[in-house]
């Protein structure tokens, strides 16, 4: 009777492992997928801070060496340009086709501009990887590459002429070869 029973039981539980396993297979492969595409949303962040850190750096040291105190516009110059094209040249749009990349300009340093002055990205990355987790949304990234202004070297030369000679305006002829870097 008890051989009858343990017969009877192990007929009705055939196919359990099977579907035991096709539900934890699934569970399992979900959660590398995520894993998965996290690491690449994490390595993807990290590329694209790093452009735009050294986009923001390109356009911070650009200098013509032209302009004056406070007449920032003339001595930057093409350095969108530059500073775009040191962007450009990480090739980001295999990772991140809708990138916006920004740069805040520099203008008068005062309190409220001076320490955001450099290069920004707005970009959006996927949740995960097929779509079935997060359904269709997507992260919504910004990264921000604020290093501050310093003075131009035109600006600085111009301190320093002011500084040894006591006039406002300098003639680019006068000999002084004193150049300080803390301006």
């Amino acid at each position: 009777m008890n051989n009858k029973y343990q017969s009877d039981r192990r007929k009705f539980q055939r196919g359990q492992s099977t579907v035991e396993f096709i539900l934890t297979f699934a569970f399992g492969v979900s959660l590398i997928l995520v894993i998965f595409n996290s690491a690449l949303n994490y390595a993807t962040g990290y590329l694209v801070q790093y452009a735009t850190f050294m986009a923001s750096r390109v356009y911070l040291t650009a200098d013509n060496h032209t302009g004056s105190i406070g007449s920032v516009g003339p001595s930057l110059s093409g350095s969108v340009e530059k500073a775009t094209e040191a962007y450009n040249n990480y090739n980001l749009s295999i990772f991140i086709p809708d990138g916006q990349f920004s740069i805040n300009p520099a203008g008068a340093t005062d309190a409220s501009t001076y320490l955001t002055v450099g290069a920004y990205t707005k970009f959006q990355l996927s949740i995960d990887a097929l779509g079935k987790l997060a359904g269709q949304q997507k992260l919504e990234m910004v990264s921000e590459s604020f290093l501050g202004k310093e003075p131009t070297r035109a600006e600085c030369a111009t301190r320093v002429c002011k500084a040894v000679t006591g006039n406002d305006t300098c003639d680019r002829n006068l000999d002084v070869t004193l150049y300080d870097n803390g301006c």
